[in-house]
């Protein structure tokens, strides 16, 4: 029996009802005819390559499929230069492969590549058009990544990890469907200051939170800081934690008008 590879696209096409989803999906499934795989979408905010790159690290890093995962990573708000562009050109392709065997394919875009940059045994420019479609990512890019796939590197040229920024500490990365704003603050930033109350403010909005062992260690209804769920180890050893902000039984990414990925996170201690 020949297992089959999990695909997992990652892109910020809106809903993954949105046409876009099926566009790409169907042109991915026409490249990687004949291969044995299943695809699976995952949708993250518009333009929102903070969230892309948090995402693609949560999955990727901590993947135990090797092999037999890849990623197809579509964010491409076109940032890189903000004049008017020439045959709806943009960001390059890149392909990533990382210390556990995932294999990524994704356009390098902000921080896409970012949290993963540390967890990468290479990250180099794929050799394809970055131009002459609106819809790169069903009309230029399932191309490459089927070549790809099917074992063809021959596409592959420079090293480019001096073009990928680090991820930037202190600021939202990503919000769950309960409204949970998963961060890049180092839990330990925390570590003595246990249940302490703090004035957070983020997107130009306050609100007191207590620092807390876990997201349920206030009463219902409270905003708690605490680490969170997400977060991988690096082949180096270094662990990253992520540290959520919650409000319990609710809503927190609203109270703070739903902070896109990107957003600085202060802070301060109430005496």
């Amino acid at each position: 029996m020949v297992d089959r590879t999990l695909v997992y696209v990652i892109a910020d096409y809106g809903d993954l009802h949105d046409l876009a989803f099926a566009e790409v999906t169907q042109k991915i499934y026409t490249e990687l005819r004949g291969l044995s795989f299943d695809i699976q979408n995952f949708a993250v905010p518009a333009f929102d390559t903070y969230a892309t790159g948090f995402a693609l690290a949560q999955t990727a890093i901590n993947s135990k499929l090797g092999q037999n995962q890849k990623f197809f990573v579509n964010t491409a708000p076109r940032k890189d230069d903000l004049s008017p562009r020439v045959k709806n050109s943009g960001e390059g392709f890149a392909y990533a492969k990382l210390h556990n065997g995932i294999e990524i394919c994704a356009v390098n875009s902000g921080h896409s590549l970012s949290f993963i940059k540390d967890a990468a045994l290479e990250i180099r420019h794929v050799k394809c058009d970055t131009d002459g479609s609106q819809f790169r990512s069903r009309d230029i890019f399932p191309m490459a990544f089927g070549k790809i796939l099917r074992g063809d590197y021959s596409i592959l040229g420079e090293d480019i990890r001096d073009c990928v920024p680090d991820f930037p500490k202190d600021v939202v990365c990503y919000t769950d469907g309960y409204g949970n704003m998963k961060t890049s603050i180092d839990p330990e930033n925390f570590a003595e200051v246990q249940n302490k109350h703090m004035i957070v403010d983020i997107n130009g909005r306050q609100s007191i939170a207590r620092a807390a062992g876990g997201i349920f260690g206030v009463a219902d209804g409270e905003f708690c800081v605490s680490q969170g769920s997400a977060g991988w180890k690096y082949p180096d050893g270094r662990v990253f934690k992520s540290t959520e902000i919650v409000k319990r039984g609710g809503n927190a990414a609203k109270v703070f008008g739903k902070p896109p990925g990107g957003l600085p996170i202060k802070w301060r201690v109430v005496d």
